[in-house]
């Protein structure tokens, strides 16, 4: 392209509709859609739908975990449903190997996907002060409810019976004993922290709607397709060397984008099966609630307030 002249401010804080961009990605001008040869590849199908399945409204993604903790909650309490060690016992590689570590994965994945895209800003420094805010506060709460606070709660609680009587045995002790019962009110770890993983890496995947609106930017489309997104305005040696950037740092961005599709897949998978085997009704009605709440009360509020201040935008 010859140039990209100085365009109109662009208001913060509004995105593309993954609806009006994602199927027009690749955008090339009618005669030369018309010359290629029909249909997408399955990384662009994948892709495509990877988009919307992160971008699903919030409220409606929170109303289907409702709606499955109801339902398999109630199958659980109704029947008794086998287990597929391999994939729901406690020893499976999935629970060892992801769900114990979940936090410190989902941390890495969309930390990792927002320095990528970071180098795609012009104002990179105000977004990395973002993204550091936001991956400490995420991390702090992950840790004060699932490894404090639910601790303390089981800790409280705790007993362990034999024949009626109690003992004061350690969880660990208990289950080591022929034929004591441990109780104890567990509130779900792993519904709150799988909820909340989810949750958070639909915000954070929104970056790719930037990253296909200065896409379809670069390659000249018109003003008003992308008008809702906050695009830099670019000279046409800083839109030359942007281009080239976008070129180079296109396929990372996909890779890791789908990683965060792929790890989100997997976390509602866990999710389902924590639901259908695992914890009372009530354990996992609070920890999800806890979830839900703390996505609410960091994206929705917190963060829009502490980033007007202007450190987080010079």
């Amino acid at each position: 392209m010859s140039s990209i002249t100085g365009r109109k401010p662009i208001r913060d804080g509004k995105m593309c509709s993954p609806d009006t961009i994602v199927v027009q990605d690749i955008e090339t001008p009618v005669e030369e859609k018309k010359k290629q040869l029909p249909g997408s590849s399955v990384w662009e199908t994948f892709f495509s739908w990877g988009v919307y399945y992160l971008h699903i409204n919030p409220v409606m993604k929170i109303i289907y975990y409702i709606i499955t903790l109801l339902i398999f909650s109630l199958m659980k309490e109704s029947m008794d449903i086998p287990h597929f060690e391999i994939l729901t016992g406690k020893q499976s590689v999935l629970n060892k190997m992801f769900v114990k570590k979940g936090w410190g994965i989902t941390c890495v994945v969309f930390v990792l996907y927002q320095l990528v895209s970071l180098t795609l800003h012009t104002k990179w420094k105000a977004s990395l002060k973002k993204l550091l805010v936001r991956a400490v506060a995420t991390t702090f709460f992950f840790f004060i409810w699932c490894a404090v606070i639910f601790q303390l709660i089981e800790n409280y609680t705790q007993a362990c019976t034999y024949r009626n009587i109690r003992f004061e045995l350690t969880k660990k002790e208990c289950h080591n004993k022929a034929d004591h019962v441990y109780h104890s009110f567990d509130i779900s770890g792993h519904s709150y922290l799988l909820t909340y993983c989810v949750l958070i890496m639909m915000e954070e995947s929104k970056e790719i709607v930037y990253f296909l609106c200065l896409r379809r930017y670069l390659r000249g489309a018109h003003e008003d397709t992308v008008e809702e997104v906050s695009l830099p305005v670019l000279e046409a040696k800083e839109a030359k060397r942007m281009t080239l950037r976008l070129t180079i740092l296109s396929p990372i961005v996909v890779i890791v984008f789908m990683c965060v599709v792929l790890l989100c897949l997997l976390w509602d998978f866990m999710l389902i099966v924590t639901t259908i085997y695992y914890h009372t009704f009530l354990e996992k009605v609070i920890g999800t609630t806890l979830a839900v709440s703390m996505w609410y009360m960091l994206y929705r509020r917190s963060f829009l307030c502490i980033f007007r201040y202007n450190i987080f935008n010079s």
